[in-house]
């Protein structure tokens, strides 16, 4: 159960408490007993923070897939979790680690697992949870990325200049998972509700279509490039370099993640704000609406000539 859910359970329990104290009037057990209930659910609510976050998430599904709270297709359930665990698994490597490839295992891979844990009522949900773990900052960052993935899927839907802006921070990679995530629910002609902490985002049928139309004319492409210029260093923590063009251009993004730490470490010390040779990967991003969005992929340094 979200923090959402926890919240909007509480306050039907509250309003109930409120009718029935008014029904009780001046009786001097029931009138005491159910002011008694109402101030526990105020603190209980009151305890809950807005704005939370939490290593868990619910896919709520609706239409053809669902019958009513009964149950849900097999077929499509199975479908639906493999591209939303791959984009929760890349977003976080991305996210925490500063690393995601184009392919391959993702660094984090098993921070970022998540299991199914319930079934809950109200359309039909797949309750998703982080897998138990002692790393707390591991469990705040998916917590982030969910958040993050949630606000993802909802921009999908809502325009061409929200899902541009959600896309400023998001790997490829993560683009990628979207789109077949919701390639199955709109082939499927499904609805979905998304929650996770206190964030909520929903779409019928109809706007599921309307948002895998506008990820799938989102166009990706990648090439390998080389550029001198002089190299102005990595930070290997957050596997991040920046770089300044002959023409006083600068460049920053991410590190190769098939470039192993030592040999990353070693390119620090011998180019570091030295003339250089960078090969980088450019990828770029083309919108529905002719917006584009260009990020570089630091893949090695030559010496100048």
């Amino acid at each position: 159960m979200t923090t959402r859910t926890q919240r909007d359970a509480l306050r039907a329990q509250l309003l109930d408490t409120r009718r029935m104290k008014e029904l009780a009037g001046d009786h001097p057990l029931m009138s005491l007993a159910f002011r008694e209930r109402e101030q526990d659910l105020e603190g209980f609510i009151e305890a809950l923070p807005l704005g939370n976050k939490e290593a868990r998430t619910v896919l709520f599904f609706s239409g053809e897939p669902v019958q009513g709270s009964i149950g849900i297709d097999a077929s499509f359930a199975s479908r639906v979790l493999e591209p939303f665990q791959n984009m929760v698994m890349a977003d976080f490597a991305d996210r925490c680690h500063g690393v995601v490839g184009t392919r391959g295992r993702r660094a984090g891979e098993v921070d970022s697992r998540l299991l199914l844990t319930a079934l809950p009522r109200g359309s039909f949900g797949l309750e998703l949870t982080r897998a138990d773990s002692e790393d707390l900052f591991e469990e705040d960052q998916l917590a982030d990325t969910l958040a993050h993935v949630a606000k993802l899927v909802e921009s999908s839907a809502a325009g061409d200049e929200d899902f541009a802006a959600e896309l400023n921070e998001t790997a490829p990679r993560v683009i990628r998972n979207l789109r077949s995530f919701l390639e199955v629910v709109s082939k499927a002609k499904a609805g979905l509700r998304l929650e996770t902490g206190d964030y909520c985002c929903t779409m019928d049928p109809i706007r599921a279509g309307e948002a895998y139309e506008r990820v799938a004319a989102t166009v990706t492409d990648t090439n390998e490039i080389q550029i001198p210029g002089v190299f102005k260093g990595m930070l290997l923590e957050s596997w991040r370099f920046d770089f300044v063009t002959r023409d006083g251009h600068k460049i920053s993004g991410k590190i190769d993640d098939e470039l192993a730490p030592g040999r990353a470490a070693e390119l620090n010390r011998k180019f570091f704000d030295l003339p250089a040779l960078a090969t980088l990967d450019k990828t770029t991003v083309l919108f529905k609406n002719g917006r584009e969005r260009t990020t570089f992929t630091l893949k090695g340094l030559a010496a100048a000539e």
